[in-house]
């Protein structure tokens, strides 16, 4: 499942970056795409079986899902999640558990056209970035 190679990621870099610095890390705050429909609860399981004996032993796992802006640079259209949302729901039910958006966010642009023009070339935030990371 994409949420536990996703959090031994988090894990693993959190815990060699906690080792050169010289410190426990407290809390982390991840920040998600809304289109990887990403399962929170299992990324939070996850995290709290692989942080065992780490430098991430008593971290938290906060993770905010965001839901991204749009922009067409075809022809300059902005739009929201909600105007991709009935796209990405028709691809879900294409790929089922292979549904690709959920394994790597950032082909948006190739299952989803901007709802103006229909082209393609559209640009957003999408990749998962850890927000904050609080150390004692």
């Amino acid at each position: 499942m994409h949420e536990w190679s996703l959090a031994l990621s988090l894990v693993q870099t959190l815990d060699r970056w906690a080792l050169e610095h010289g410190v426990e890390i407290k809390r982390v705050v991840l920040s998600v795409p809304s289109p990887a429909q990403l399962d929170v609860s299992v990324l939070n399981e996850a995290f709290d079986a692989l942080k065992r004996e780490s430098r991430l032993e008593r971290a938290k796992l906060e993770v905010k899902v965001r839901s991204p802006r749009y922009r067409c640079r075809a022809c300059g259209y902005e739009f929201g999640q909600e105007e991709v949302d009935p796209q990405i729901r028709r691809i879900a039910g294409e790929y089922g558990e292979e549904y690709p958006l959920h394994l790597i966010p950032e082909l948006l642009p190739t299952f989803v056209k901007c709802p103006k023009c229909g082209s393609h070339d559209i640009e957003a935030e999408l990749s998962i970035k850890i927000e904050e990371v609080e150390t004692t």
